[in-house]
């Protein structure tokens, strides 16, 4: 198969995979995001491209997406048919334009006003990506720079970017749990976003679950607080007692008592009653 096959075989793969789910089949969407949701779905999305294009099944995939994303350019005119990578780094670098109304629009062109993102270095970075030629210190400076770029403070994309980074030396429950944790801030952030479609095939071709960060814990702080408060009352109580009855320092045994009964008390309150 020649390379020009190959190319037309990949675009058509993608594009069929683009029809299926995309963020932005118009300017509309974006009225559905703040100029901060947006530099953090251009990031996220960014690196799980990257994900994908070191896991061995969606290696294909990725190179094609990055591909077609870089292929129109710098991200200078609005292209809708094009990638939902595309148009985040479009919508940051334009945000003036007419046809986009964003969420809280005057506070979020603002926002991405003040941003200094670089295109260039953004394109050479799609290029390399679709191409398989960049390198792991390459990627670690462009990551570090777009950070700063969009000013990127969660610490938990930066945990992401660390560990992503260092995919060919993680275990698999390591790959398991950023993959689906990855999956589901992007989810959250823009749930029709085109790239959930090979994530997701990723994480159940893997098995790529673990509990969501967004689950409500099961014990409530009001409940445990109670249950501390009532184990060191007991603790105490106890303690003095026994102190008597041993002839010991009363107020040493009721301090004692008061630290083990809220500690029991904490964790007797987290506890699941047995059916």
């Amino acid at each position: 198969m020649t390379d020009t096959l190959k190319n037309s075989f990949d675009f058509k793969l993608i594009n069929q995979e683009i029809s299926e789910a995309r963020l932005y089949r118009g300017t509309g969407n974006f009225r559905k995001l703040t100029g901060r949701n947006i530099a953090d779905l251009l990031y996220l999305n960014t690196l799980a491209l990257y994900m994908l294009n070191q896991d061995n099944a969606n290696s294909d995939y990725a190179s094609s997406y990055a591909r077609q994303t870089s292929q129109y350019g710098y991200f200078s005119l609005m292209r809708t048919h094009s990638t939902d990578v595309y148009m985040l780094a479009y919508a940051v670098n334009n945000p003036s334009n007419r046809y986009i109304n964003f969420a809280k629009h005057r506070e979020s062109e603002k926002f991405l006003k003040s941003l200094h993102f670089n295109e260039r270095q953004f394109h050479a970075f799609m290029k390399k990506v679709s191409s398989r030629s960049d390198k792991r210190n390459e990627a670690l400076s462009f990551f570090m720079r777009l950070e700063n770029q969009l000013r990127i403070k969660d610490s938990r994309y930066k945990m992401y970017r660390r560990t992503i980074l260092d995919w060919g030396n993680l275990r698999y429950s390591a790959k398991q749990v950023i993959a689906t944790r990855m999956g589901q801030e992007i989810r959250r952030l823009g749930r029709s976003s085109e790239l959930m479609t090979p994530l997701t095939k990723m994480m159940k071709s893997r098995n790529y679950h673990v509990a969501s960060d967004y689950r409500k814990p099961r014990t409530s702080f009001t409940k445990r607080a109670a249950g501390t408060a009532a184990g060191a009352l007991a603790g105490r109580y106890i303690a003095g007692k026994v102190a008597k009855n041993l002839g010991k320092n009363v107020d040493k045994y009721k301090k004692a008592g008061t630290g083990i009964g809220a500690v029991a008390g904490y964790w007797a309150s987290g506890r699941k009653k047995q059916s």
